[in-house]
């Protein structure tokens, strides 16, 4: 099976886009929410984003390599 990459500029494109819908999202969520609570969901947010960059990257490397 063929897997296709981005190139480089598309994936700094979509990155870009990513981060910046989390910066949007922290920013919203700090306006409807109290601070307390706005600051455990926007870290559970990002750590979850997180976690997914990682799993996904090495399950497509592995993919990538067969």
């Amino acid at each position: 099976m063929k897997l296709y990459t981005l190139p480089k500029g598309a994936w700094i494109a979509s990155h870009v886009l990513i981060i910046l819908g989390l910066i949007f999202g922290t920013i919203s969520l700090h306006a409807a929410l109290p601070h307390s609570i706005a600051g455990f969901a926007t870290a559970a947010i990002w750590c979850f984003v997180g976690g997914l960059c990682v799993v996904f990257s090495a399950a497509f490397r592995k993919l990538a390599a067969k």
